[in-house]
């Protein structure tokens, strides 16, 4: 059996994400001169972007964000680029012998059973109380940076040995920030895929940012989620249930308790699912009938021909039927 190659793709909504640490000067500095969130985020946005683009600053007092700073390196703690993680996915089948990316037209809309897990990378306002600071704990000044963009965040290519695409064997990994959830892996038959960010375009559609103190301790690294990593057990486990139960609700069939009166509007509520009964043998020819049987079933058929020839409701001698 020949070989089909499937293409996963995510939606058309996400963009590029830096978290890192930086001065504490600056943290409390934007913090301290602006309580509207709204107000000191555009501040941020203008500060930093005329960093990098060398513009005048439009806060001379305002203090670098730290030495050497870039605005896209600034990203110690995490760099994503990525599809939002609500954005959907969708699979194609490649066509092409010559190139994965000659692939069918028709987009195949894919839902995973659930998301294998979701780590986390979030930052707090502002620093907690002294009392409300244990000795495990260790908060660092952060700054978080993202753009915002439309079009394609890379895909993924799935190849099988003939059988047609899988969903029950497809999930991803999420990455939770204070800028948004992203997509941070994607999964077939339990294998990480690679990222292929050939023919990657997309348009800008605004800049975020946001300032704050992170307790590192409670950031979810993306090693600890790498294939093989042995954290990642107890998520596949979880994840084979999720399939078992899809596939036992999928090969069911349940009986609806509707009315006639009841079909014209809203369709009545599923009661008492049960199993289908795999013991129960399926009617394969019509059950026979004794000959009185069939004469009155004739004679029945007989009448609804002639009321539907005259359309009046009465025989061939003029009695009612």
């Amino acid at each position: 059996m020949s070989k089909r190659i499937f293409r996963i793709e995510a939606g058309r909504y996400g963009g590029e994400t830096v978290i890192g640490t930086v001065n504490e000067e600056f943290v409390e500095y934007f913090l301290n001169e602006h309580d509207d969130r709204s107000e000191r985020e555009s501040a941020i946005i203008e500060h930093v972007t005329s960093l990098d683009w060398d513009d005048e600053q439009p806060d001379a007092d305002a203090p670098l964000p730290k030495e050497d700073y870039y605005m896209w390196e600034c990203d110690d703690l995490e760099h994503i680029n990525a599809a939002y993680a609500d954005s959907g996915f969708f699979v194609t089948e490649v066509t092409g012998l010559d190139s994965k990316h000659d692939y069918s037209e028709t987009e195949t809309p894919l839902e995973a059973i659930m998301p294998l897990y979701g780590r986390e990378c979030y930052s707090m306002g502002t620093m907690p109380d002294d009392e409300d600071i244990k000795d495990d704990d260790n908060y660092v000044p952060t700054l978080a940076f993202h753009s915002g963009e439309k079009g394609g965040f890379g895909c993924w290519f799935v190849e099988t040995d003939g059988e047609p695409f899988d969903k029950y064997k497809f999930t991803y990994g999420i990455v939770e920030t204070d800028m948004g959830e992203f997509i941070d892996s994607v999964w077939y038959d339990k294998k990480e895929l690679e990222t292929d960010y050939d023919y990657n375009d997309t348009t800008g559609k605004g800049y975020y940012a946001g300032i704050g103190y992170m307790n590192t301790k409670w950031h979810d690294k993306g090693e600890k989620y790498i294939e093989g990593a042995e954290s990642l057990n107890v998520y596949w486990e979880e994840f084979d249930d999720e399939v078992e139960e899809a596939k036992k609700e999928a090969s069911t069939t349940v009986p609806l308790d509707i009315s006639v009166n009841e079909i014209v509007g809203e369709v009545g509520t599923i009661d008492d699912v049960v199993e289908v009964d795999t013991n129960v043998e399926p009617i394969v020819e019509p059950p026979l009938v004794s000959e009185d049987e069939a004469e009155s079933y004739k004679e029945v058929q007989d009448q609804l021909t002639r009321l539907n020839g005259h359309g009046d409701g009465r025989g061939e001698e003029g009695e009612e039927l």
